[in-house]
């Protein structure tokens, strides 16, 4: 079976809303509701890639993976293929951008996306 790589961009400077992935939902941060949601699945590993200090200590303390990334990037994908670079995790055959700011994600939805493009092959 395909490997996949679940990575999540996350940075405090949010134009609408700064801070936003810190804010607190039932005691816990968005962004860590994001990545819960995303160990759920069971489909690979998992790791938040943002610029922030916070949100990376946010993330490892409550048990997480986290990588740090420039500030430098215009897009979550240039901040995603950073991570994948640094993370220089080998044989991933697929790499799924997960929103962190989705904390009510289905994750039997990513399990779905995740079938689909495993069926591809």
């Amino acid at each position: 079976m395909p490997k996949t790589l679940i990575l999540i961009p996350s940075r405090m400077a949010a134009s609408r809303l700064p801070g936003k992935p810190l804010l607190k939902l039932e005691g816990l941060s968005i962004i860590y509701h994001v990545y819960k949601r995303a160990i759920e699945t069971n489909i690979g590993e998992v790791y938040v890639a943002t610029e922030d200090q916070e949100i990376f200590d946010d993330v490892v303390n409550n048990g997480g993976n986290s990588i740090i990334t420039s500030r430098d990037h215009k897009t979550g994908t240039d901040r995603i293929f950073e991570a994948y670079k640094k993370l220089n995790i080998s044989n991933v055959d697929y790499i799924l951008n997960l929103q962190g700011d989705e904390p009510l994600l289905d994750p039997k939805d990513l399990i779905k996306l995740n079938n689909q493009i495993n069926n591809f092959d």
